[in-house]
């Protein structure tokens, strides 16, 4: 993949455009902060809301893989909640930013060499999860399985589309957004420039998942550093988007078509 015009330009930003002093790394880091807490809130009162449309709590008899249904609804419904209220929000701090410096931190132009670039940075994504994936696998199996089980589990209700849905294409929008685009974005045109930039929203994006495993943050952290260097290099969002869509799509169908793997039961 060769570097765009566009990447060229952004290796060379004006000297003062509002994100390279300190003050604009507060704001920025305070954004981000608000927005997580934001989605957050909003993934809490979407489940809420559907435990009282549902009445999942209520004593009650459940028919046959009713429960299970319920409760993998509940989750993505949590989970688009959640999702929406980043993309809305990294989506209007962007717009004010723009207003006050004239740049977003925002492109979904198409890579140089179209699709072709798209699908070897899919396979190259796919082959670097997968030998990482083996390492851990061989030396501490049971770290796989803890990070799985849950979605594991949700695979087998007949809602798990919801979870496609939810993993495929509204966690690869929202998350790209706020830490490839808004986080990375305003990082890269400080002082902390690229190295800094790729490590630092690959860091805060691991820690968004800590509830996984030392071995799942670490490859989340290793995924993080892969789509911070494609968006630097194909200086466009819509590469990391499809890669994160892409892999998690890929996992969500193994489970499913791969229910009693391994990988996912003891």
């Amino acid at each position: 993949m060769s570097l765009s015009s566009q990447e060229k330009a952004r290796d060379n930003p004006p000297a003062d455009n509002g994100f390279q002093t300190w003050k604009g790394l507060a704001a920025m880091s305070v954004a981000a902060v608000v927005i997580v807490a934001l989605a957050t809130a909003s993934g809490y009162g979407a489940a809420a809301l559907f435990d009282t449309w549902s009445q999942i709590h209520e004593p009650r008899a459940f028919a046959a893989g009713e429960y299970d249904a319920l409760i993998t609804a509940r989750v993505a419904s949590s989970l688009f909640a959640f999702q929406i209220a980043t993309i809305v929000s990294v989506l209007l701090v962007d717009a004010y930013g723009r207003r006050v410096t004239g740049a977003s931190l925002l492109s979904f132009s198409m890579p140089k060499g179209g699709f072709r670039t798209l699908a070897l940075a899919i396979v190259a994504l796919i082959a670097l999860a997968t030998c990482f994936a083996s390492l851990v696998f061989a030396f501490n199996p049971e770290a796989l399985r803890h990070d799985l089980a849950p979605f594991a589990e949700m695979m087998k209700s007949r809602t798990w589309w919801l979870i496609l849905i939810a993993a495929g294409v509204g966690a690869p929008l929202a998350e790209e957004l706020l830490f490839r685009g808004l986080i990375f974005g305003v990082l890269r045109r400080s002082v902390f420039g690229f190295s800094g930039a790729v490590l630092i929203s690959a860091v805060s994006w691991a820690v968004l998942h800590a509830n996984y495993s030392v071995y799942g943050l670490a490859a989340i952290t290793l995924i993080g550093l892969y789509l911070a260097w494609l968006r630097e290099r194909t200086g466009s969002l819509l590469a990391p988007i499809v890669c994160h869509g892409a892999y998690n799509s890929l996992i969500i169908f193994l489970m499913v078509l791969a229910p009693n793997s391994s990988l996912t039961t003891g």
